[in-house]
């Protein structure tokens, strides 16, 4: 008779056989953070889940303990990750959505009241104590009294006032005491810090190393005495005037506290001399003067004495330049040069012809914000006269000038917040040479200013006026003409100004005795590189006694933050009676000032 088992011992087979049997493999989709606007406090979650972190391997043979594993972690994880931004009540839920054995997990995040500072206890022993700039900087440390207790804010705040210590020369300084005590039940933190600063260092002698001139020239540009307060402005302001002499491919300042002697802290300049001889040669186009070509060549240094040479020839559809200069250094007393400089230039103005030899002589200098430059000019031109049937009249000019220009900016390449000035003051009499007595003045403002991380506000003005007995002989490269990239725009260049009758009855641009200008501009930055602006630009060049007619110009603008700097493409559209064309194209490259 066969054996038959009994039917219990059937079942206990077949359940041993179930539970021997591997489980179906999960694969999981997808990890979802939701309840935080916020991209930096999101990611951060995110980056903290160890669910979020398994590889694609495991992603796809995803078991259901330890899925379960992983889930118990979430609330944690997210709220130690929620912490550092001040909020210490985060409320966690997670939520499995099944697809068959496909699953995304939602984890929603409901952060809660975030902790605020209640009170700061800020103090600063030793010398720096009676130090007015560290003082505004400690003050100015964050999180402040009701801000959120931000833990990477708070770093560094610290950070920065270590890195001033160090820069106004407390090379000893200590923090003695950085305590934050936390209540969670009163969602505040107090904060208690304390540096001993120990004594202020100061500024030693400066050694330069590594360039080919002679010794004492460039020393006369090291803007301190031995034994004055340390302070890293100094170093800055020595760096931007080597850097501006364009000698040099490398400048590494170092400042050496270690080799102190009496807290006297000795500078190494080390220097690389840049490639000596310079050749440039291209292609150039721009709307004011139109298709062209450049051809140069600079000599960098040409002695040991820092003496500069430099040649530029440009040929192009409106306007032809050969000009060459030689720049002697003038360290002594202002950071500046002596230069001499001659010029030969055609260039044509609504079909007017105008030729133009200049002779300059120059004394450039740095003080403080200013750049200063005393000149005294000798022009001879000849310009076609429209009025007498297009014959050639001639002027002669010798005059000094004196130019300024003060800005200040907190990036010279893409500001936020920037203010510039430039003023210009020509006087010509016929004691010294000029065919005719004149005094002129212009003045020029730009006014930057940036809401939020994307929008910017530009104001442009600009101001000018002659005084002459005899301005119907004032030679046209001296008027005042408004139109063009870096005026009315919807205009073309000089083409809005005071007009002559010719003798073929057609109406000439002639420029004017008095000039305003004024520009608003509007720009949103898409992306860091790209973006676009609406502007409105007026003014007018004129003779005064009625005659102010202000064009007006407005379009609109792609902006490109290049490498080498801003480029500007305008579409604008001329409003005035004045307006050759509805429509024109700007391009504009350069900084903002």
């Amino acid at each position: 008779m066969p054996f038959a088992p009994p039917a219990r011992l059937l079942a206990v087979l077949l359940l041993c056989l179930c539970v021997a049997a591997p489980a179906a493999a999960l694969e999981l989709v997808a990890v979802r953070v939701t309840g935080i606007d916020d991209e930096a406090q999101h990611d951060d979650v995110l980056d903290a889940l160890s669910l979020h972190r398994l590889n694609p391997n495991r992603r796809k043979a995803l078991t259901e303990s330890r899925l379960s594993y992983l889930l118990r972690r979430i609330p944690r994880e997210a709220r130690q990750a929620m912490e550092p931004y001040g909020y210490y009540d985060t409320q966690v839920e997670t939520e499995v959505q099944r697809d068959g054995e496909r699953i995304t997990v939602r984890v929603a995040i409901t952060p809660g009241e975030p902790v605020k500072v209640r009170k700061r206890e800020l103090a600063l022993t030793g010398a720096a104590e009676a130090d007015a700039t560290l003082a505004r900087r400690l003050q100015r440390l964050r999180p402040r009294e009701g801000q959120v207790f931000d833990h990477a804010t708070y770093e560094t705040g610290k950070a920065n006032m270590d890195r001033a210590l160090a820069a106004r020369g407390y090379f000893d300084a200590r923090l003695d005491t950085h305590q934050v005590t936390v209540s969670r039940a009163e969602h505040a933190a107090d904060i208690a810090l304390a540096w001993d600063s120990g004594e202020r260092y100061t500024l030693g002698e400066a050694t330069l190393e590594g360039h080919p001139f002679r010794p004492g020239l460039l020393e006369h540009l090291v803007p301190w005495k031995p034994g004055e307060p340390y302070d890293q402005a100094e170093l800055l302001a020595l760096q931007a005037s080597l850097a501006e002499l364009d000698y040099f491919a490398a400048i590494d300042i170092r400042p050496r506290p270690d080799d102190a002697q009496d807290k006297q802290v000795p500078v190494t300049v080390a220097l690389s001399p840049a490639k000596r001889s310079v050749y440039s040669a291209g292609v150039r186009f721009g709307t004011d003067s139109g298709l062209g070509l450049t051809g140069g060549l600079e000599r960098r240094w040409l002695n040991d004495r820092g003496h500069k040479f430099e040649s530029l020839l440009s040929l192009a559809q409106r306007r032809n330049d050969l000009a060459t200069q030689y720049r002697i250094p003038a360290f002594k007393w202002l950071d500046g040069w002596y230069t001499a400089s001659a010029r030969l230039r055609q260039e044509e103005v609504d079909g007017i012809n105008n030729e133009l030899l200049e002779v300059v002589g120059s004394r450039s200098g740095r003080l403080g914000n200013w750049n200063l430059l005393a000149a005294l000019n000798y022009r001879r031109e000849r310009f076609e006269d429209a009025a007498t049937g297009f014959d050639y009249a001639y002027s002669t000019l010798v005059y000094p000038s004196l130019w300024a220009q003060w800005s200040e900016s907190d990036d010279p390449l893409y500001p936020r917040a920037a203010r510039g000035l430039t003023m210009e003051l020509r006087a010509g009499s016929s004691a010294f040479g000029s065919d005719i007595d004149f005094l002129q003045v212009r003045a020029e403002g730009r006014w930057i200013r940036s809401f939020g991380r994307r929008h910017r506000l530009l104001l442009r003005g600009e101001a000018g006026t002659t005084v002459s007995g005899d301005f119907p002989n004032f030679p046209p490269s001296l008027r005042f003409y408004a139109g063009g990239d870096r005026s009315v725009r919807g205009y073309g260049y000089k083409e809005i100004g005071q007009y002559i009758t010719g003798t073929d009855g057609r109406r000439y641009v002639f420029g004017g005795k008095h000039l305003l200008v004024a520009s608003a501009e509007f720009e949103r930055m898409f992306t860091r590189e790209w973006g676009a602006a609406v502007f409105v630009d007026t003014g007018d060049a004129f003779d005064g006694d009625g005659s102010f007619d202000p064009q007006v110009g407005a379009g609109v603008g792609l902006r490109w933050r290049s490498p080498v700097g801003p480029v500007r493409i305008d579409v604008a559209h001329g409003f005035g009676g004045d307006a050759q064309q509805s429509i024109r194209l700007h391009l504009n490259i350069g900084p903002d000032l």
